[in-house]
């Protein structure tokens, strides 16, 4: 599986982030767009007045967020960025505009939570976001993982999520005589509106020290009070948000140590045992990698590249059957033209096929 960060390197930018991040709910009338005026900073800047002028540019994440808001199509944004940032920036403000004259109309408050890194906007969100940084999921399940002697293998920060791979050396056992797998978890959370804290169970498979992440995972959502209100405010921790920060990792933290129970890891086996005697009949590979990647919402052709030639390498003894195919996926996804998110997309595509509806395996695995 990737490495990426140190457990050390992770720390250190956690304590980063948590120094110098910056978050601002704005009401959208007070918000504008301006071009930048450095060309190779972000293409457009997102300004406010609060006593001060505060002007912040966009990372790709929180700029794909302004699109879905302001109703641009992401493809005329991206294209119009590269040329024409004034009339980017003249089609953003219609945008906020428009969304601004609609919740006067309605007599509400139109807000976003802006939050802010490194003088750019890294999550443009709604003002009912509930804060629940990555530097606390880190402080709150670290402890844990460690008082389980699960050994951290794993971690990233992206603009989006942070992750966490860590393995249990206590759980291991065979899909197949000498085919040792080992059980783990796969933990993450997003500062920035991608998505909730997962638990997920993690399979790791020592002969090729690849990862599949089951299907079955645990969500808790960052939603929370509305917290707009009529003028510009940056947000403080405050005691009560502490507590209820504290409530929540606590659940978390029961979600772990639930997760790493030993009928968890015996279920998932026994699925990975029927699935390496499940043989693939068609051997059109290239058509049956082509069925696999539409089951489980994979796209790319470098993808398909990747995991057709794991597929065809035989990957290490798991042979033409589910679970060589399985392993073809999370081999794939270690391929260094890969993102580390784009490898966690695959890894969890790979569990997902042990899901597959018994109809649609047969039409991936039969003879055309």
């Amino acid at each position: 599986m990737k490495t990426g960060k140190s457990l050390e390197e992770m720390a250190k930018e956690l304590v980063r982030i948590k120094a110098s991040a910056r978050d601002f709910v704005v009401p959208t009338e007070r918000l504008q767009a301006e071009a930048a005026a450095d060309a190779d900073s972000s293409p457009i800047r997102l300004a406010f007045e609060n006593g001060e002028k505060h002007s912040f540019g966009l990372n790709h994440w929180a700029a794909s967020q302004l699109a879905g808001y302001t109703d641009i199509p992401k493809n005329y944004f991206d294209r119009i960025a590269d040329e024409n940032p004034t009339l980017l920036a003249s089609n953003v403000n219609h945008g906020l505009e428009r969304l601004a004259k609609s919740a006067r109309q309605e007599r509400r408050q139109e807000s976003r939570m802006l939050r802010t890194l490194d003088g750019n906007v890294r999550g443009l969100l709604s003002s009912r976001y509930r804060i629940l940084d990555a530097h606390d999921m880190f402080e709150a399940v670290f402890p844990t993982l460690l008082d389980e002697q699960m050994q951290v293998v794993s971690s990233e920060i992206t603009e989006r999520r942070l992750f966490i791979k860590a393995l249990s050396n206590r759980l291991t056992t065979e899909v197949k005589k000498g085919d040792v797998v080992q059980y783990g978890l796969v933990i993450s959370t997003s500062d920035v509106g991608a998505g909730s804290v997962r638990v997920e169970p993690l399979i790791y498979r020592l002969v090729c020290l690849n990862g599949m992440i089951s299907s079955t995972a645990i969500r808790k959502f960052h939603v929370g009070k509305n917290q707009a209100e009529d003028d510009v405010r940056e947000l403080l921790s405050d005691r009560t948000r502490e507590l209820s920060d504290a409530a929540f990792w606590a659940s978390v933290r029961d979600v772990v140590l639930a997760s790493m129970r030993k009928e968890n890891f015996e279920a998932q086996v026994d699925k990975l045992r029927l699935a390496a005697n499940e043989e693939i009949k068609n051997f059109d590979l290239p058509r049956v990698v082509e069925l696999t990647m539409r089951a489980t919402g994979l796209t790319g052709e470098e993808k398909k590249n990747s995991i057709l030639s794991a597929l065809a390498s035989g990957n290490e003894g798991a042979g033409l059957t589910k679970w060589g195919l399985i392993n073809s996926i999370t081999r794939a996804a270690q391929n260094d033209a890969f993102s580390y998110e784009d490898s966690i997309e695959m890894e969890r595509a790979a569990g997902s096929i042990l899901e597959l509806p018994k109809t649609q395996w047969q039409t991936i695995a039969a003879v055309a």
